[in-house]
């Protein structure tokens, strides 16, 4: 089949393009003019060009194409982001799913993700995809634009295929974006920030992305999928990437969790009048205390999903950055970096 990717560069649309071209598929990748291509090149897939405001462009993008893929989105938690969040989230979907419906192609997969899904503490059961998303975290702007996505797809399933996936804390190859793997860079530099006390759940980035593919041929039109994966304090995710950096655990931060989440609000209220800033964003020093774990068994049951152990992933994502330097290039880096975090949760 042929397959429009967008978002074809970025650390999940990469795993994506990947998993499509060992399955066989054909890929079109949808770019903005002028879209860095470094590390999508070596897979000679086709390029189409559009930005998500240009509706006629967006369907001649569309020429031929039985599916797309709507990996592309921004993950900021800051609400002075809102419109830049609008733009990449909601208005992207929308005009994706237009020129789709008009084009004529079959099924859309959204790629949206767990921020959108309520989530416990661990005593209790896991949340699934009915669990909604209350207290705090449904403040997030990134989650409000995500499930404005997702409410657009729903609403027009009775049109055209929608399939929504969620996935959970991505790890492993291709994260030139610095997801999680921000966390391995500061860890070999020896500059990790702090030591959060939660839990999260974890998804290996190569299964997340044979889900995707899956999903084409396999995913219930209308339905929402969980992408999980172990589930772990993130102390424990943080030892395991030393063991296999072969570096020793020495945050930097180890003052209380509570004062430190207090410092960084108080960073993030002075940088409104000083060129200040808090190493992270107040509301993700909050989540990062938090309990979040998913149920995924819809994902596992109808599309075969198959979540590997965490350690496989992070490693790959390890051998990854040694390929391409990152360790060497990014390490010397990572103390004036590590402020663009961008975790999901």
């Amino acid at each position: 089949m042929r397959i429009l990717v967008t978002g074809a560069t970025g650390f999940v649309g990469l795993n994506i393009v990947q998993q499509l071209q060992e399955a066989g598929h054909e890929v079109v990748a949808l770019l903005r003019p002028g879209a860095k291509r470094h590390f999508l090149a070596p897979f000679q897939v086709e390029e189409r060009y559009a930005t998500f405001r240009d509706e006629a462009a967006l369907q001649r993008a569309m020429h031929q194409v039985e599916a797309v893929i709507h990996t592309a989105g921004n993950t900021s938690c800051n609400w002075r982001d809102i419109n830049a969040l609008s733009e990449a989230n909601v208005l992207s979907t929308r005009n994706i799913l237009k020129a789709a419906r008009r084009k004529g192609v079959r099924r859309i997969i959204y790629t949206s993700t767990t921020s959108t899904i309520g989530s416990h503490h661990p005593t209790l059961r896991a949340a699934d995809v009915q669990t909604p998303l209350q207290g705090f975290r449904a403040k997030s702007p990134y989650a409000m634009t995500k499930l404005q996505a997702e409410n657009i797809l729903l609403e027009a399933s009775n049109q055209i295929e929608c399939i929504i996936l969620n996935p959970a804390e991505v790890v492993g190859a291709w994260d030139h974006n610095l997801q999680w793997g921000r966390i391995i860079i500061a860890l070999a530099a020896g500059q990790l920030p702090f030591i959060p006390p939660g839990t999260c759940t974890y998804s290996p980035a190569a299964d997340v992305a044979k889900a995707h593919v899956n999903a084409i041929t396999q995913g219930r039109n209308g339905q929402r999928y969980i992408l999980g994966g172990e589930h772990l304090p993130i102390r424990r995710f943080i030892d395991i990437a030393a063991q296999s950096l072969e570096v020793s655990v020495s945050p930097r931060n180890r003052h209380p969790y509570f004062l430190q989440c207090w410092q960084a609000q108080a960073l993030n209220f002075l940088g409104r009048f000083l060129e200040v800033q808090a190493p992270i964003e107040p509301y993700r020093m909050r989540v990062f205390a938090g309990h979040h774990l998913f149920d995924d068994s819809l994902a596992r049951q109808e599309l075969h999903y198959h979540a590997r152990p965490i350690h496989e992933a992070i490693n790959e994502c390890i051998a990854w950055y040694r390929e391409h330097d990152f360790l060497k290039f990014r390490a010397t880096e990572s103390r004036h970096t590590h402020e663009k975090v961008s975790i999901h949760i």
